[in-house]
């Protein structure tokens, strides 16, 4: 037991007996998709730090199936947050190669990954995926090899950008489920407060349909597999006095 003032006890809480996070992901230029989810990822990394996470960063070329495998087996973060391209098996990395897989070719256009599987790497470590597809197959095999929580879309995940900011609308959608989950939130309160966030935002662009659609296909294709109830740390047994509070905290 430890007395904290609220300050001491975020940053308390952030100090975690392991890596807390490992974010991969790659850019493959301006006009793909992972340009914009790589802005998004840069600002997670700073939103994580910023609350005194320690960070593994993934990116670029470093994003590979034997970076991502040595990461995880070496380190066994708590949190993989990946955005990436991601197909129904396996989530890509660099040069369009997979960099976390099941091993099997994939059952949709994105063919054969061409590696064994990986994901005994992945045991204890919960996994987001801002990426397409990954939600449909790998999210529920991740929970087989011991991954507490998937997150993941089964379906395509949609951004529109153009000149006027409108991938802007998509992140702000989107991104505060990986920094809720940063907060402390379970994985199934992330999970409603996004759903929740993309429905107003739905209805908010309804004439719009280039906007209002694709919102509504994120919301209707973002899963969750495993344990609605993980969270990064947990916070028992809280006392209040004044500004004070008396916690045990459990790490995961």
């Amino acid at each position: 037991m430890a007395l904290f003032s609220i300050p001491e006890l975020r940053q308390e809480a952030r100090m975690h007996p392991r890596p807390i996070i490992a974010v991969s992901h790659a850019d493959l230029g301006v006009g793909d998709a992972t340009h914009i989810l790589n802005q998004w990822a840069m600002e997670l990394i700073q939103y994580a730090r910023q609350l005194g996470y320690s960070v593994i960063d993934i990116g670029g070329s470093n994003l590979t199936y034997e970076r991502m495998t040595d990461i995880l087996m070496q380190t066994k973060p708590a949190a993989l947050f990946n955005f990436s391209h991601g197909c129904r098996t396996y989530l890509m990395g660099n040069d369009m190669k997979c960099s976390l897989t099941r091993g099997e070719q994939d059952p949709g256009s994105c063919g054969v990954c061409g590696m064994p599987s990986n994901l005994k790497a992945i045991e204890g470590t919960a996994i987001v995926a801002f990426s397409c597809h990954s939600g449909a197959q790998l999210g529920k095999c991740a929970i087989q090899y011991g991954s507490p929580m998937y997150v993941g879309f089964s379906d395509n995940l949609i951004v529109v950008s153009d000149k006027f900011g409108t991938q802007n609308i998509f992140k702000e959608s989107l991104l505060p489920l990986a920094k809720r989950l940063l907060d402390g939130w379970t994985a199934g309160d992330a999970i409603d407060a996004t759903r929740n966030d993309l429905l107003n935002n739905v209805k908010l662009y309804k004439p719009v349909e280039l906007i209002s659609v694709p919102l509504y296909y994120n919301k209707k294709y973002l899963v969750l597999e495993g344990n609605p109830n993980w969270k990064l740390f947990q916070i028992n047994d809280i006392e209040i006095d004044v500004s004070r509070q008396k916690e045990n905290i459990t790490w995961y």
